[in-house]
């Protein structure tokens, strides 16, 4: 391959890259807002899982703190910078649930072929940890700084779990769900998407 035909393969390659990203980071915003008015009921936890997996772990990671940062700041129900430490919690819990999609790109490819019912099990099951682990992560940041003692931030955390339960179980049958279907349409029209280099 001569010089100026790599060039362009490798231009037209990062611009791919960046359409991507600003795709993605489109989608996050549009669902927050679009479901913003339904409790408990979200899909960007779906979608920032699916940027780690799809896009990589570098990509992913800027849709998960970019998507998250403007929507927490700019929260029809009030702005997170009234609480820095809330803000903080939801930056590391997205960034945790992009890092997981993409630690699923290692096995998840092979097993959405061979065993799909339990490629839909570990999706639901992702599903579940990380709805659980953001509503205890943003608890804990919340809690202690108000000075709540250690019993009270666990009491808290008990406390929500009726609260939490209908975002657990929608997130878990979301990704149980619509993940595989995604995957499969991936792996067979775009299996660039789930390349080591992609």
């Amino acid at each position: 391959m001569n010089t100026p035909q790599k060039k362009t393969k490798q231009t037209l390659k990062k611009n791919r890259k960046i359409a991507e990203t600003g795709i993605f980071l489109a989608l996050f915003l549009g669902l927050a807002y679009a479901f913003a008015y339904i409790p408990n009921l979200e899909y960007i936890t779906v979608i920032t899982f699916l940027s780690g997996l799809l896009l990589g772990w570098k990509r992913g990671l800027f849709v998960a703190l970019i998507g998250e940062a403007i929507f927490s700041i700019a929260n029809p129900f009030g702005s997170s910078l009234a609480f820095p430490m809330l803000l903080i919690a939801q930056l590391v819990s997205f960034a945790l649930i992009s890092t997981v999609g993409a630690s699923y790109r290692n096995f998840i490819p092979r097993m959405i072929k061979k065993k799909p019912w339990f490629a839909a099990f570990m999706f639901g099951l992702a599903g579940l940890f990380l709805t659980i682990s953001y509503n205890v992560i943003t608890t804990i940041f919340f809690t202690i700084p108000s000075g709540f003692t250690f019993e009270q931030t666990i009491a808290s955390i008990v406390s929500g779990i009726p609260f939490y339960l209908i975002n657990m179980i929608a997130n878990t049958i979301s990704f149980a769900v619509i993940l595989p279907i995604i995957l499969r349409y991936v792996n067979k029209n775009y299996p660039h998407y789930l390349e080591k280099n992609a």
